[in-house]
């Protein structure tokens, strides 16, 4: 339910908006958008399914898109999907259906791409540490991608390799500090974060607060940690969320004793649409910025 940012490995010969997305409310894509009215049935100027985008599929309930007699769409009879990449930030697909790392997909257009973006992962290029950082590791067969880039060039994904990639799955998150995934988001990449010197462990959660509202979560993962930010995309869940030139602020969520400590930024954190920027966080004033959990955290956390 909610947003779900897909493309697709495979298409029917009918590839109409009615046939792809039944159960559906929502199609959007950069510039196009379609909506299903009960009585009108879809409305907007997206009418087929295109081998090379990304689609925010918006829906009331979990669903699975059903459709049969589909071609691979990276062995059909025009070959490789080609990619027309302009500069700044792109929706596109991921035409295979298993999965690569973002080096091994990209090849040389790596080198051209500063950022890559799904439904609520990152990942940047970091010339310190030689590689991407981030939460996403890798494209999925089935997902949407956002590539950032620094200048147009066209492309298509390598072919795939004999490298079998396992991407981890989803630790969960206390009820109180999870989102709405929105079809606005932004992304906060931590460089470093000191807490006075204390160590700081897998399992504390980093927390993005629009004023007083959770707007993303991760747990720690180490520097380069991607904290997601979500916006007000106007849908169910999504109220108060942020939109352009909010201010998010963060909080660490101390899993060794529930504390939850402020965390000050050394740059402005200003929310954009598909924003990917790089933070250090540190604590400001330690025996200011604690507040406690209530008990039944701690017994619920013991139950589980």
């Amino acid at each position: 339910a909610g947003a779900n940012l897909i493309s697709f490995t495979a298409l029917p010969e009918d590839n109409s908006v009615e046939n792809m997305f039944d159960g559906a409310y929502g199609i959007l894509t950069p510039g196009y958008a379609s909506v299903y009215l009960g009585g009108w049935g879809w409305i907007g100027n997206i009418t087929h399914v295109e081998q090379d985008k990304g689609y925010w599929v918006k829906t009331y309930y979990d669903l699975t898109l059903p459709f049969s007699n589909a071609e691979p769409v990276s062995y059909d009879a025009d070959g490789l999907v080609v990619y027309d990449i302009l500069t700044g930030v792109n929706l596109i697909s991921y035409p295979y259906f298993e999965c690569q790392s973002l080096s091994d997909a990209l090849g040389d257009a790596a080198s051209n791409v500063y950022a890559i973006a799904s439904e609520g992962v990152a990942a940047l290029w970091s010339s310190d540490a030689g590689q991407w950082v981030g939460s996403l590791t890798a494209f999925e067969g089935g997902k949407g991608y956002w590539l950032v880039t620094t200048e147009n060039f066209s492309f298509s994904y390598n072919d795939m390799i004999d490298v079998i990639i396992i991407v981890p799955g989803v630790q969960s998150i206390p009820e109180e500090y999870r989102f709405t995934q929105s079809t606005q988001q932004a992304f906060f990449i931590i460089d470093s974060l000191d807490i006075s010197g204390e160590s700081i462990e897998a399992e504390d959660l980093i927390i993005a607060y629009n004023e007083t509202v959770v707007v993303g979560s991760r747990y720690w993962n180490g520097i380069y940690t991607d904290v997601p930010a979500m916006g007000d995309d106007g849908s169910d869940g999504t109220e108060g969320y942020c939109i352009g030139g909010d201010i998010i602020t963060f909080k660490l969520l101390d899993a060794s004793n529930g504390n939850l400590i402020n965390l000050q930024s050394d740059s402005l954190t200003v929310w954009k649409n598909m924003g990917i920027n790089i933070i250090n966080l540190y604590l400001q004033n330690p025996l200011e910025n604690l507040s406690i959990l209530p008990i039944y955290y701690y017994l619920e956390k013991k139950k589980n």
